[in-house]
């Protein structure tokens, strides 16, 4: 199994410093970007693709459109990226949809129309290279069919696709039903892993809130996706932030299961912390990388096939 983290500036200089030691970067489907890097470091790409809108296709989550499969299977041949992942969405207006809110949580309505657009993905590029992502909402909303750990499971052994499992949408959603995070885990298509995302998860105060500020992002906008003070987020707590101690132990947790065998062991299991843009590098530091991520990689490094 191989480590990987989010590619960004921070990240490179450690690299090749020698301060860190992933085995790969995982890179935005920016096909500037993998022109530029693709010989240099050790590269996969994330691809900004979701399904749900029930039309028999993917929608590119930057241009908001059908995929333009010519760029992705370019992108895919040029890096050599084993997986296309696919991201499991609630069906909303971003897809050119006219719903009604009710809509948002017609279970059946839901997973038939992931299925019939993760079954065309799947017939175009063959089910072993095909998989989803699981998910969460964020808003005031409870959580919708789409990112329930039985629809995953029903999408998965539908179409037998792969799944790429992010602990820590999983633990969110499970926060937004009330539920232990390993029960909620629990009923996710566990054997069929192909993929993992890890992050650590913070509650959003006052000081992270500043930190985004000072990346740029203003209160106004912050506050339309997180609600007022983070009100919109489970607990008030959100991902893709440096870990802290309870997260610690849910990641040797997550490697005991690991190597148990009651999780597939997947090609890749990637922090998805830091990236590219202020933003970001405001939300995961030089700093904070270099102390958390040895550590973090030291974890999963007993982790066997």
């Amino acid at each position: 199994m191989k480590f990987g983290i989010n590619y960004s500036k921070a990240a490179v200089k450690l690299y090749e410093e020698g301060v860190i030691s992933p085995d790969i970067f995982k890179c935005p489907a920016w096909p500037e970007l993998i022109a530029q890097v693709k010989d240099q470091y050790p590269i996969y790409i994330h691809f900004p693709l979701g399904v749900g809108a029930g039309i028999g296709d993917a929608i590119d989550g930057e241009t908001k459109k059908p995929a333009d499969w010519r760029k992705f299977e370019k992108l895919l041949a040029d890096s050599a990226t084993p997986y296309l992942n696919l991201h499991l969405h609630a069906p909303r207006a971003r897809f050119g949809l006219d719903l009604t809110k009710d809509s948002l949580f017609d279970r059946e309505q839901t997973v038939e129309r992931l299925i019939k657009d993760v079954e065309a993905v799947v017939a175009r590029f063959g089910k072993d290279k095909v998989i989803v992502e699981n998910g969460f909402n964020l808003g005031p909303d409870p959580l919708y069919p789409a990112y329930e750990a039985e629809t995953a499971r029903i999408v998965v052994e539908t179409t037998g696709c792969g799944f790429l499992f992010d602990l820590s949408h999983a633990r969110i959603a499970a926060m937004r039903l009330g539920h232990d995070y390993r029960d909620y885990i629990a009923k996710l298509p566990l054997h069929a892993i192909r993929e993992i995302h890890i992050t650590g998860m913070q509650v959003v105060n006052e000081y992270w809130l500043a930190r985004a500020e000072a990346s740029g992002l203003s209160r106004a906008v912050i506050e339309s996706y997180i609600g007022p003070n983070g009100a919109w987020l489970p607990q008030g707590m959100t991902d893709h932030l440096p870990l802290s101690d309870d997260d610690w132990a849910i990641m040797r947790w997550a490697a005991d299961q690991l190597q148990s065998g009651a999780w597939n062991i997947p090609w890749v299991t990637s922090l998805e912390c830091g990236g590219l843009g202020p933003f970001w590098e405001a939300t995961f530091t030089e700093a904070e990388m270099r102390e958390q991520l040895p550590r973090l990689q030291s974890i999963f490094a007993n982790v066997t096939s």
